[in-house]
């Protein structure tokens, strides 16, 4: 079999290494490269190769950087595990277009859920439960105290605010015009995260109700088998036409699930979705190398555990 070469880029990140982690366990044959603005991300340890790029957000420096390593080292795939980087792919599609293959969503996917008052308003236009979501410079005071002040975009509950009372927000609103205001829907313990794979024809999905740790990270996740979590994400699938993964964070309450965010790129807890059998990261592999794509879910219950480590590097004694 040929050998595969993959770039996965933020290998620093726990998603990085995660999908670091789901590719080790398929079959095939994979050369991994890895790159991260950190020289001592983890997850440096775990590929063949390490780069250290500039940042994406200086766009031009980190163009001229991805390109050499591509024709260099000959690079098939390209997996952006970040959303500043999911998004300079998304800009950039013409540049890779006929040099490799980048997994990620399409351009009106990636556009609306890396923006959380566009992902609102596309659940409201498909009829799809929803917390009352406002921004910023147009918010009238329409919600009880306390709500959440969050980022229009952004990741990983970074820069999230609760907001206990009104003197507390319009001190807060004068440096955060890029915000949103959203309504707080169900309870910490009522958390849970769905992920749905579309291979535009057949789509799977899978839930976890999840508690947090470690910062915003699953920290817990139990397994949910329930019809529900099904029909909200073929609502989704239908609705964006999907060809590809999505993670969508929601909450649940008498009313259902309401989700809150979508996330058009891998979540963290894609290995443990791997672990369970819905091994989404090599599913995007297999559709793009025209295999068949098969869900054999391995557990129908179970429970997984975020552990810490260290990776160590430049020993000396």
């Amino acid at each position: 079999m040929n050998s595969i070469m993959v770039l996965v880029t933020g290998v620093g990140g726990d998603i990085g290494q995660s999908v670091i982690k789901c590719l080790k366990d398929t079959e095939y044959n994979l050369h991994l490269f890895g790159c991260d603005t950190d020289p001592f991300a983890a997850g440096r340890a775990m590929v063949g190769k390490f780069f250290q790029p500039p940042p994406a957000k200086n766009a031009g420096k980190y163009l001229d950087f991805i390109k050499k390593v591509l024709s260099k080292e000959k690079i098939g795939y390209v997996i952006p595990t970040t959303e500043i980087e999911i998004e300079f792919f998304d800009k950039h599609r013409d540049c890779f277009k006929n040099v490799t293959t980048v997994l990620i969503n399409e351009h009106r996917v990636i556009g609306t859920f890396l923006d959380k008052y566009e992902t609102i308003k596309f659940l409201r236009d498909n009829d799809i439960s929803h917390p009352e979501t406002y921004l910023v410079e147009s918010y009238t005071n329409e919600l009880e105290c306390p709500f959440i002040l969050k980022p229009r975009r952004g990741c990983g509950g970074k820069d999230l605010i609760l907001v206990s009372d009104y003197d507390e927000f319009n001190f807060l609103k004068k440096t955060r015009r890029d915000f949103i205001v959203q309504e707080i829907v169900g309870g910490e313990d009522d958390e849970y995260t769905i992920t749905v794979f579309s291979t535009g024809k057949e789509f799977y999905s899978i839930g976890f109700r999840r508690y947090l740790g470690y910062g915003s990270l699953s920290k817990i996740a139990h397994l949910v088998k329930d019809d529900e979590i099904r029909v909200l994400a073929e609502k989704i699938v239908k609705a964006t036409s999907l060809e590809g993964s999505l993670n969508i964070q929601c909450r649940k309450t008498d009313s259902g699930y309401i989700p809150f965010e979508v996330n058009p790129r891998f979540s963290s807890t894609v290995y443990t979705r791997h672990y369970f059998g819905f091994q989404d990261v090599k599913w995007w592999l297999d559709l793009k190398q025209g295999k068949n794509i098969t869900y054999n879910p391995k557990f129908q219950k179970g429970t997984a555990v975020r552990t810490l480590g260290e990776v160590f590097f430049e020993l000396r004694s």
